[in-house]
């Protein structure tokens, strides 16, 4: 994993969106087959993605197998329609605080417990739910898999006296 926290600006943009309640044992299954869909839907009007596919957490995934939500979203052009179940939305730009996990779905804790810890020690405010990006397709070595895990944060947060 590459432990170089960097702070990026995303600008607004617009996504294809769906949102699942699903286990975590789950999730790998939910998140592939909904990607497929996406894409395919997309393929079959000869339209294409504008970035890499992310998920958003609205919730999080703990040890007790509990149900969590998370936002699947594919970023496309002004001229794709979302089809059926999901929805095109606008999604707001502002920081995030991101790190680049490399390797396993198994080992990505690691990169949030970095973005925990940098976003402390730097006394910023984590400003909404966690992202992760997919950089790598399914058929990248889970070694070689590349993840962007980011958190957006307030930046004005840190320069606001206490008291």
């Amino acid at each position: 994993m590459q432990t170089e926290v960097k702070i990026r600006e995303r600008e607004p943009q617009l996504v294809l969106s769906r949102r699942f309640e699903l286990r975590l044992a789950d999730i790998g299954r939910v998140i592939g087959s909904g990607l497929g869909q996406a894409y395919g839907y997309l393929a079959a009007r000869h339209a294409r993605s504008t970035e890499s596919p992310f998920v958003i957490y609205h919730g999080i995934p703990g040890p007790t197998n509990l149900p969590f939500e998370i936002e699947l979203c594919v970023p496309v052009g002004a001229d794709v329609e979302a089809p059926e179940g999901w929805q095109r939305v606008e999604l707001p730009g502002g920081s995030f605080a991101s790190v680049v996990h490399v390797g396993s779905y198994d080992t990505i804790g690691a990169a949030y417990d970095v973005l925990d810890d940098w976003i402390a020690t730097h006394e910023l405010v984590i400003a909404g739910p966690a992202r992760e990006v997919y950089l790598s397709d399914r058929s990248t070595a889970p070694a070689e898999t590349k993840t962007v895990v980011e958190f957006p944060v307030d930046l004005t947060a840190a320069l606001q006296p206490v008291g």
